[in-house]
């Protein structure tokens, strides 16, 4: 049976629990490649072939397609620019994500095969990120990276 766990855009979702988890290490205020980087290195997106291709403007193909979801992401009011090239969390972000976490949570917590389902419906988003969110949505600290993502 599928329990449907809603997915957003993406790369929205990663780029605002990147920020999130920033903030939690003490850089509420990251520089765009600070955030990039965080996100390849916490492993929380899959990544394809094509995505280190490099664009016309030299920069992989997937740090460019974070960097517009960032955009899509401060039309929604989730993220301010206060200066050039860094990224703040807003405070409607940081709610829009712990609430998504917490209805991930609750979801997961009765229907533990929602996870499968889950996985199967993205194209980023991986069992690190899902991970990442059921522990958000279950109040644990999520500063470190989690070292079993198949055991939440």
């Amino acid at each position: 049976m599928s329990y449907f766990i809603p997915i957003d855009k993406e790369e929205q979702l990663v780029v605002v629990l990147a920020l999130y988890i920033l903030e939690l290490l003490d850089d509420p205020k990251p520089k765009r490649m600070k955030v990039l980087r965080f996100i390849k290195n916490r492993e929380m997106v899959r990544f394809y072939n094509d995505d280190m291709e490099l664009r016309s403007n030299g920069e992989e193909k997937w740090m460019n397609d974070f960097s517009w979801a960032r955009k899509d992401v401060k039309e929604s009011f989730l993220l301010t620019m206060p200066e050039f090239g860094i990224w703040q969390l807003t405070d409607r972000g940081r709610q829009w994500l712990l609430q998504k976490a917490k209805t991930w949570a609750d979801l997961y917590e009765k229907h533990p095969d929602s996870k499968v389902d889950f996985l199967r419906r993205c194209r980023r988003l991986n069992e690190m990120f899902f991970t990442h969110m059921i522990l958000l949505g279950k109040g644990a600290d999520i500063r470190k990276k989690p070292k079993q993502p198949s055991n939440p």
